[in-house]
């Protein structure tokens, strides 16, 4: 039985309270590994080409770190048992498919919560993983009143 579960994160105060639920829900399974994972979108082809491909995966490495490392901690000081990733891509495949690898019970993210109509028009990067994915989705909103605790 699955009992991992992926914690999508962009560093957002969002994906802070996701993390902070996590840690204060009891939601994780007994034997279960929190999978903390940063998805960046990949540097444009003109700025590729001409850049180092080490200088390039430094820099994904510093970057993916400052959005990770928040996230780890919060976790961390709630003692439970996490990991992190990072991946370079569009965000909602690569969120589903390190589940896939990973064989997740859950995916969960923070919601933005920009409302139905900007989100019909834009998009947004839940409702793209709901989309891809058969795996349960737990949207946590961000509430400033718990963000302060």
């Amino acid at each position: 039985m699955a009992k991992d579960i992926v914690l999508a994160t962009d560093g957002s105060a969002y994906s802070l309270q996701a993390a902070r639920y996590i840690a204060q829900s009891g939601l994780l399974p007994a034997g279960g590994v929190v999978r903390i994972l940063h998805v960046m979108a990949g540097l444009p082809a003109r700025v590729s080409h001409f850049v180092d491909a080490a200088a390039i995966q430094d820099w994904y490495n510093e970057e993916s770190a400052k959005v990770l490392e928040p996230t780890a901690e919060i976790l961390r000081q709630a003692g439970v048992p996490h990991e992190t990733e990072s991946r370079v891509g569009f965000a909602p495949q690569e969120i589903t498919r390190y589940a896939d690898e990973v064989d997740a019970h859950m995916i969960v993210m923070g919601a933005h919560g920009r409302g139905v109509l900007l989100d019909a028009v834009i998009g947004s990067v839940a409702g793209r993983v709901l989309a891809l994915t058969q795996r349960p989705v737990l949207l946590i909103q961000h509430r400033e009143e718990a963000a302060d605790k």
